[in-house]
């Protein structure tokens, strides 16, 4: 059954996206879809024997199972669309199995290759710099001035920062910034520290925005691109996976 199913969704889904807009009699349903009638009557037939839609009294319409159905299927399209978009990267994680799912619908890739290597980073900063909060994990430096930029966003701008750092790279933070990183703490700069992190991670939070972020290293620990995404579920999963490491973390004051 769950064969029939699937295979029936996968071959007549943009007729039932059509009756879960909205109840359609034959004629309607005609006129929109590019099909000769008994195409589309074949297709109504097989959504039917599957319990996916249901005749009314002026056609048909899509049952609470077929909504569902369609609901499910566009989300796991969506999700193998990040997959496709993201692959090369996604490969690249050493602990892959910690990136959730709900990071790939949606997610916009942005790669450190030319013609323009330095555009994920930009892109981040311009995420950092429209944020009002940003809650960072990192166990690499960037390379590009990064730990400089937190404290113009921190002390000059009144950024909320919250980060977690792997032991080495808070070493390392505080060794390039010296007597910058006081001045970071009395402005709300928190920080903790921990042994692992499977990858970068920021989320930032402003008003009615929010964006998720997940910062991909290559086995040369440089850049090898990241990934945004500002759907709701991926900033909880970003948030979760930050409340997650901080919540057993070292707490280290600036």
């Amino acid at each position: 059954m769950v064969d029939d199913l699937a295979r029936t969704l996968h071959r007549r889904s943009d007729l039932l996206a059509l009756l879960v807009a909205e109840p359609l009699a034959k004629r309607e349903l005609e006129e929109r879809v590019d099909a000769s009638r008994s195409t589309i009557d074949r297709g109504i037939r097989d959504l039917e024997a599957v319990g996916l839609v249901e005749r009314t009294n002026g056609g048909y319409a899509a049952t609470v199972s077929g909504r569902l159905a369609a609901e499910s299927r566009a989300a796991h399209v969506a999700e193998l669309d990040g997959v496709d978009r993201a692959g090369p990267l996604l490969d690249l994680l050493d602990d892959g199995g910690e990136l959730g799912r709900e990071m790939l619908a949606g997610v916009e890739v942005e790669r450190a290759e030319p013609p323009s290597p330095a555009a994920p980073l930009e892109r981040l900063k311009e995420t950092i710099r429209r944020s009002d909060r940003y809650l960072g994990m990192s166990a690499m430096d960037t390379g590009t001035g990064f730990g400089q930029f937190f404290h113009d966003q921190v002390v000059e701008e009144g950024l909320d920062l919250s980060f977690v750092f792997t032991r080495e790279m808070a070493a390392h933070l505080e060794s390039n910034l010296g007597d910058k990183i006081p001045p970071m703490g009395q402005a709300g700069f928190e920080m903790c520290v921990v042994d692992h992190l499977p990858f970068g991670l920021g989320v930032g939070f402003a008003d009615d925005w929010a964006m998720a972020v997940v910062l991909v290293y290559g086995p040369s620990s440089r850049l090898a691109g990241i990934l945004f995404n500002e759907n709701p579920a991926a900033v909880a999963w970003a948030t979760e996976v930050f409340d997650r490491y901080s919540a057993r973390a070292e707490s280290r004051p600036p």
